[in-house]
């Protein structure tokens, strides 16, 4: 799962390449939103030293500025170049995108904590 947050520029590592013959070098990436169902379309360049794994840099809200945080499946497809795009989806998965700052809950420390207990005679 790839994990996102609004603010940031994020590293993702996944592994498109691991069932394919032809060794791509700049990927589409097709985040689809679970709640929403908008598509928000990313093409990125292959930074990973390493055949094992291809790692991205993206940043966060270059992209996905005024998305709904949540969650989003993914397809990435691969090409040779901007402009060539391939038909072959190479790996599909899902996405979470959290907000810029984590919720915190609110807490009350004005309360009583002493209680009357009824004892039922």
């Amino acid at each position: 799962m790839i994990n996102l947050t609004k603010g940031n520029t994020e590293t993702i590592i996944v592994t498109p390449l691991e069932n394919s013959a032809i060794n791509y070098s700049i990927f589409y990436f097709k985040f689809t939103s679970r709640i929403t169902q908008d598509e928000v379309e990313v093409w990125l360049t292959n930074t990973s030293t390493t055949d094992r794994y291809q790692q991205f840099s993206l940043v966060v809200n270059s992209k996905f500025l005024n998305e709904v945080e949540g969650f989003y499946t993914y397809e990435i497809y691969g090409a040779n170049n901007g402009s060539t795009f391939v038909n072959t989806l190479l790996e599909t998965g899902y996405m979470h995108l959290h907000p810029t700052t984590n919720f915190e809950p609110t807490t009350y420390n004005d309360q009583i904590n002493t209680f009357k207990v009824y004892n039922g005679q």
